[in-house]
């Protein structure tokens, strides 16, 4: 009888110890789908070619955003960052954008779309063009309200 209990516990504490290691260390997991399902569902970040984009970097733009949003002040201000047009529809106001980072925001690299502030800038605006943009936050999107 003793021995019959010795080995069920011995088995109890193996299968929960396997279990524990198992589970135990979540950071080597990769949580694409989950973390950033998160980071697409943010108001603003809909449209966005999240390809490449791993779900640290993700947590780490959301951070930035955080700190940068809520308030009318960080809302207003001009964030800029060099782009390459990869498309446009003026009667839409939009444009594709495959930008670099954004420091000012933490974003890293990626394409989405911007709403275009004054048609006007749809001249400085080719396919493939290389191009400096301005562009700030304004309701759930961001507006480019300059282009070079």
């Amino acid at each position: 009888m003793k021995l019959a209990s010795t080995a069920t516990l011995i088995a109890a504490l193996s299968l929960s110890a396997a279990t524990f290691a198992q589970s135990g260390d979540m950071g080597s997991m990769k949580m694409q789908d989950k973390g950033m399902q998160s980071c697409m569902d943010m108001k603003g970040m809909q449209g966005m070619d999240m390809k490449g984009m791993d779900a640290q970097k993700c947590k780490d733009m959301m951070k930035g955003m955080r700190k940068k949003g809520g308030s009318k002040t960080a809302e207003a201000a001009p964030h800029e960052t060099d782009a390459v047009v990869k498309g446009f529809d003026a009667a839409q106001g939009k444009v594709t954008l495959a930008h670099g980072p954004v420091k000012s925001l933490g974003w890293p690299a990626m394409t989405m779309s911007f709403a275009v502030k004054d048609k006007a800038l749809f001249d400085k605006l080719a396919v493939g063009a290389k191009v400096h943009v301005g562009f700030n936050k304004e309701g759930d999107g961001y507006v480019v309200t300059s282009v070079k």
